[in-house]
């Protein structure tokens, strides 16, 4: 099978010339091979936020594609790389530290696995700081060419690779307790809720609710669009991934809350005397 799609996710930034050289491995290797960038300014070894990245990105990527993700911490003994075929077709390149395991699940889900372990696809002379050049990228780019799976090394059960944890919201009575899972080049807020966490606490589309963030509580809107409300305005709306974002119009959610990824929040009902009486049509989003 020959993908001859290469999506490649990292925390390389453009700084430096690391981003650069590893596309050039794999132009050299494979220059029919075309690749999208999908990010590269993960927050530094962030594997959580490439994780969840990479998740809302793949139901909109080529099918089927090689994904290959650096994002790796430094450990004493390197962890392993993997190349993991998915259900429908694609494979994932990364280390084997769950980064993409999030990612399986929108792919048809992980059907087998191998490690990296093959060093005739490697560079003669691998680099122990930069695997990503000299193992990973070479690797990805003869799989995305047609290179079978099965030559990239040795072969492991799915159930070995390492998964990452995800904390999910929690819903208690009218209140949805939740978190910021990444912060956006605009400011946007993305949490770890979707409508129907909210609709499970009795919110709806066009309610006032209470918003709890950093000691303190304020009343926004639930809209469609952070679009629909005034310049500088807070509200919540769900994004074009179908999750719950937290947006200032025209300005930066973040800043304004000063709410970083990890900072935990809470949604409610707002107090019964500062909803709106007015609801927005779902057909709509107008009065």
């Amino acid at each position: 099978m020959s993908e001859h799609w290469l999506t490649f996710l990292s925390d390389f930034g453009f700084e430096d010339p690391f981003l650069g050289v590893c596309k050039g491995v794999i132009a050299r290797t494979a220059p029919q091979v075309q690749i999208i960038d999908v990010l590269h300014l993960v927050h530094r070894q962030d594997v959580e936020q490439a994780s969840t990245v990479l998740a809302s990105a793949i139901p909109y990527l080529p099918v089927p594609a090689v994904h290959l993700v650096m994002v790796d911490p430094f450990r004493a003994t390197p962890v392993r790389g993997v190349a993991v075929r998915t259900a429908d077709g694609s494979t994932f390149v990364s280390p084997d530290n769950g980064v993409t395991s999030q990612a399986w699940q929108h792919a048809g889900g992980a059907v087998s696995a191998y490690v990296l372990d093959n060093a005739t696809l490697w560079h003669p002379s691998p680099a122990r700081t930069f695997r990503a050049r000299d193992v990973f990228a070479p690797v990805a780019a003869r799989l995305a060419s047609g290179l079978p799976i099965e030559e990239v090394g040795t072969q492991i059960d799915v159930d070995e690779l390492e998964l990452l944890a995800t904390r999910e919201s929690v819903i208690h009575d009218d209140h949805v307790h939740g978190e910021v899972v990444t912060v956006d080049h605009f400011g946007n807020l993305t949490l770890n809720m979707q409508r129907a966490h909210l609709e499970q606490a009795g919110i709806r589309l066009g309610d006032e609710v209470e918003l709890r963030v950093n000691g303190k509580a304020r009343t926004v809107p639930f809209l469609l669009t952070y679009g629909e409300a005034g310049r500088g305005a807070l509200v919540v709306c769900e994004d074009s991934f179908s999750t719950v974002t937290i947006a200032v119009n025209q300005g930066s959610a973040g800043t304004l809350l000063r709410a970083g990824r990890g900072d935990p929040l809470v949604i409610s009902q707002a107090p019964a005397a500062s909803r709106r009486v007015e609801a927005l049509t779902p057909a709509t989003g107008r009065r």
